[in-house]
C-alpha cells in the first residue's frame, strides 16, 4: 500500500517536470515497478530464513503480494504522471500546444529532439563532404 501512494507521488512529480510528457509517463510506469519487482525478488530470497515471517509481513504492508501487485502500482504511477501533466497544461495561461512534446519557441535549448536544427551547414564542412566524396567515387 506504501508503494502505492509512493507511485502515485513519483508520477506525479514526474508528470510536472520532465518533458517530454511521454517521457514522463514512461519514467512513471518504469521506475515504481522496477521498485515493485525488486520488493517482490527481496521477498522470494526471505524464503527459508529465520525472520521470514517477519520480512513478509512488512513487504506484504508495503506491497501487494505477488508479481501479480504490480498493476495497481502502475496504474497509481501512470494516473499520477497523467493528471499532473494534464493540470499543468491545463491551469497555464499559455497555449498549451507543447502539452507532449516541447514547443518551437525553445530556442537554441538542447532537449535531445531538436537538437539537429542547432547544427549549421559550414562551408568546411561542405568542402570535406565534396573531398570524401571523390574519394569514395575513385
Amino acid at each position: 500500500m506504501i508503494l502505492i501512494v509512493a507511485a502515485a507521488i513519483l508520477g506525479a512529480a514526474l508528470g510536472l517536470f520532465v518533458q517530454p510528457r511521454l517521457f514522463a509517463l514512461a519514467l512513471g510506469l518504469a521506475i515504481p515497478s522496477a521498485a515493485h519487482l525488486v520488493l517482490v525478488f527481496v521477498g522470494r530470497l526471505s524464503e527459508g530464513r529465520p525472520n521470514e515471517e517477519a520480512v513478509r509481513e512488512i513487504l506484504e504492508y508495503m506491497t501487494f503480494a505477488g508479481v501479480h501487485g504490480i498493476w495497481p502500482v502502475m496504474a497509481a504511477a501512470g494516473t499520477g504522471t497523467l493528471f499532473a501533466a494534464t493540470a499543468w497544461s491545463l491551469l497555464r495561461k499559455d497555449s498549451t500546444d507543447a502539452f507532449w512534446l516541447p514547443a518551437d519557441h525553445i530556442g537554441r535549448r538542447l532537449n535531445g529532439l531538436r537538437s539537429m536544427d542547432l547544427v549549421e551547414d559550414r562551408e568546411v564542412h561542405s568542402a570535406a563532404r565534396e573531398r570524401l566524396n571523390a574519394i569514395l567515387r575513385d
